[in-house]
């Protein structure tokens, strides 16, 4: 199987990574985690805790259909909290609507970790994102009337 060649954007991408960072620590992997997140944190009602465990479940999610499913073992002890932090605060991301969780069997029927289901999160950050794409679009607009308005200076031949 010949593996699939990356995107002209997905080569800048990580070439603009590398200047950041370096690249060792790009090749160590990344997690994207949409900067409105941070921004409308307290909107959405979330809490750093809150969204640590989120960056975490996002550093599981690699493609979009194939859901995250990190034992609340490995979140506690990557974040440095008990389990049943980890379990409360899943519950309450659930109830807020963010994540779902999907039970997973293994061939004996035993039970393993959940798979979570971002797309609650997705939904309710993208009028968010509309917000703030609105914000930025007015403060382009604002400064590019500003440039506009500045009256070029007058210049006077000296003899």
């Amino acid at each position: 199987m010949s593996k699939k060649q990356p995107t002209a954007t997905a080569v800048v991408s990580q070439k603009a990574l590398e200047q950041k960072w370096s690249a060792p620590v790009i090749a160590a992997g990344y997690t994207v985690l949409p900067s409105i997140v941070l921004k409308r944190q307290k909107k959405l009602g979330l809490d750093s805790l809150d969204v640590n465990i989120v960056m975490h479940l996002l550093s599981y999610w690699w493609k979009g259909s194939d859901l995250p499913f990190p034992s609340k073992r490995s979140l506690a002890e990557a974040i440095g909290v008990d389990q049943s932090t980890i379990r409360r605060r899943i519950q309450k991301l659930e109830a807020a609507g963010y994540i779902l969780r999907l039970g997973r069997k293994g061939t004996n029927g035993i039970s393993k970790s959940n798979r979570y289901d971002l797309s609650g999160l997705v939904e309710a950050i993208k009028p968010l994102a509309a917000e703030e794409n609105e914000l930025i679009k007015q403060r382009q607009l604002k400064k590019e009337q500003q440039i506009a308005s500045k009256k070029p200076p007058t210049l006077k031949l000296v003899k």
